[in-house]
């Protein structure tokens, strides 16, 4: 017999409505969450200045998915490396480590989504860890493991 779950219901958010984070010092909204979508998908947009972009990682029961809304990002998925612009769409399987930078002078901004959902659970922890002060790399592995965000080179 298979679980009920709540009924889905309609979601329109708009920019303004967006709730703003900031993990590991990068500006970010949360555009759709989990629980918006039953659990199906999360999707946030994030700002990236010149340089920034998380190091290689790997998702081990989500795929994700990237959507470059302006600038231009290195993106490194399994062995392939590409420079992308405006317009890209990236699929990242699960157990494919990847990483991104923005590698162009103004910041960029692209549209992330997990699914199933959890990668918004995952930012917005790192990101009230940041706003508490107790911020530290053991407490962000932490929190990077139990959201299925695992960094190889960690280890």
């Amino acid at each position: 017999m298979k679980a009920r779950r709540a009924p889905l219901h309609a979601t329109i958010v708009t920019p303004e409505q967006a709730e703003p984070i900031k993990p590991f010092g990068l500006d970010m909204k949360i555009l759709l969450t989990t629980e918006a979508t039953g659990g199906a998908t999360s999707v946030i947009m994030g700002w990236h200045k010149p340089g920034e972009g998380p190091p290689d990682h790997v998702h081990f029961n989500q795929e994700e998915m990237f959507f470059v809304v302006e600038g231009t990002y290195e993106l490194t998925v399994g062995d392939r490396t590409a420079t992308v612009g405006p317009g890209t769409m990236v699929f990242i399987p699960r157990n494919v480590v990847h990483r991104f930078r923005n590698v162009g002078d103004t910041t960029a901004r692209m549209l992330d989504w997990s699914l199933p959902g959890g990668q918004d659970h995952y930012f917005k922890a790192i990101s009230d860890l940041a706003a508490g002060g107790g911020f530290s790399g053991e407490e962000a592995l932490e929190i990077s493991e139990k959201f299925d965000t695992n960094f190889p080179a960690a280890h």
